[in-house]
Formats: C-alpha cells, sequence, structure tokens
C-alpha cells in the first residue's frame, strides 16, 4: 500500500523547543535577522515513489521577536508539516518548539518537542511512544531550522560546521564539511552553488549532502539523502 508520504528518514534529513536566547526578547526583534524571511517551492522525489510532491520551506518572523520555520508537502494521498519555533544565536536558530505532523489515508501521526530555556529540560511526545524528558543543553537547534545555520556559517565563511540537534528523542552533535562547488540547473538558470556534506563517525548506510547558492544568500538549492531504501532529493523550483 502507498505511504502517505515520502519516508521519515528523508524528513528527517530535512528537518535536516525554548533554548537559551544569547539576547533579550526586545534587542532579538531589533536585530537584522542572520537569515532573511523567505517562501520557496521545491519538488521531494522520494525513493520507491513513482511521482514527485510539491514541498514549501518557509521562514517568518513569529511571536515575541521569534521566527517560524515551516515545512510542508502535500498530495492527494496526504500531507507532512513540520513546524519549528526559535530564536537566533549567532548563526544558530535556537529552537523554543518543534512539531512534526503526518495525515494520509486515515492515519495521523504527530511528535512534538518543547525545551524549557531556563532549565534545557527537553520534553518530547510522539503517537505511540510514552512520553521522554531529557537535557538538551544549551544552543540546540532541530532538523528543519539546521539548514538556515548552515547558509548562515556559509556566508560568514565559517570553517567549523558544527551544530547540537535536538529531536523527540536526543542531541546529537552533527559536523559538516564543505565538498566543492558544483552548477546547478533550477528552473531554466544554472546556479552556481556550495556542495556541503553531514560527516557521520559511523558507517551506518546514511549519507546526505546539501548545496547552497552564494549568489542568491546562499538559499538552500538542493538537498539529497541516501538511505539503506534508496535516493530522496529535495530540489528548489525556482529563484526570485
Amino acid at each position: 500500500m502507498a505511504k502517505p508520504c515520502p519516508p521519515r528518514a528523508f524528513h528527517r534529513a530535512l528537518r535536516l523547543s525554548g533554548l537559551l536566547a544569547a539576547l533579550t526578547l526586545g534587542s532579538t526583534a531589533m536585530a537584522a535577522p542572520p537569515v532573511a524571511a523567505f517562501q520557496s517551492e521545491y519538488r521531494l522525489k522520494a525513493a520507491g515513489f513513482p511521482f514527485s510532491v510539491g514541498a514549501t520551506r518557509s521562514l517568518s518572523p513569529a511571536a515575541n521577536g521569534g521566527w517560524k520555520m515551516e515545512v510542508k508537502a502535500k498530495n492527494f494521498i496526504g500531507e507532512i508539516r513540520e513546524t519549528s519555533l526559535f530564536e537566533w544565536q549567532g548563526c544558530v536558530p535556537v529552537t523554543r518548539y518543534y512539531g512534526y505532523r503526518r495525515a494520509g489515508l486515515g492515519r495521523v501521526k504527530t511528535a512534538e518537542l518543547r525545551i524549557d530555556p531556563a532549565t534545557h529540560r527537553a520534553t518530547s511526545e510522539r503517537s505511540g511512544h510514552e512520553p521522554r524528558d531529557y537535557d538538551a543543553g544549551a544552543a540546540a537547534t532541530d532538523e528543519i531550522a539546521l539548514p538556515l545555520a548552515l547558509q548562515c556559517m556559509l556566508s560568514r565563511d565559517q570553517d567549523n560546521l558544527t551544530l547540537r540537534v535536538a529531536d523527540e528523542r536526543e542531541v546529537e552533535t552533527h559536523r559538516y564539511q564543505v565538498e566543492g562547488r558544483e552548477t546547478l540547473e533550477v528552473g531554466d538558470r544554472e546556479v552556481a552553488t556550495i556542495k556541503v556534506r553531514r560527516v557521520r563517525e559511523r558507517d551506518n548506510g546514511r549519507e546526505t549532502w546539501l548545496w547552497f547558492a552564494p549568489e542568491h544568500d546562499y538559499a538552500l538549492v538542493q538537498l539529497v539523502q541516501r538511505n539503506n531504501d534508496g535516493r530522496h532529493v529535495l530540489r528548489l523550483e525556482n529563484l526570485p
């Protein structure tokens, strides 16, 4: 039976809750964000699916000087929505809340993560699982806000592309390295990009690459995840 949307492993790469903010809410609201608000359309092609799915990535201001990152994918079978609420700490989108909802074929699957900014305690709930509580530490992001951090770091020529990433189960350290430059086609245009790869300490059969466009504010142009179940590709449809 067909699944409502592409495999969750891909979406974990794409994501690819409050934590301690570096600035007060007032000064955060006044400062220019490291990444400007946007809404971009993508196509998602997942292994094992005969058709691609439209996906939207958007970044917009939220309440109390914070920011909202949202990823939505939808087709005639179902939809997936992931939401991150965060505050900027340098180049890191420090997550206050993360939510996931997948609906289709009469089934709904949800997950939520919240992190207390004072105690750094993370609490999470997932469909079919017992609630979890753990110490998230300071200055963690989540997997759908993570590309924003890389976008900012690359724009500032930072060499250490290391981030702490929280999900519904734990916090992991993610390390990335620049592999080189490539030209990709976006719509009817050729776009120069920087290719970044996630460095994993163990070979678990999963590989992740991201491409960012320096001449377009380092926008995310493409994300590829290769799992044991195949290759999943998220590609930007058009540039502004």
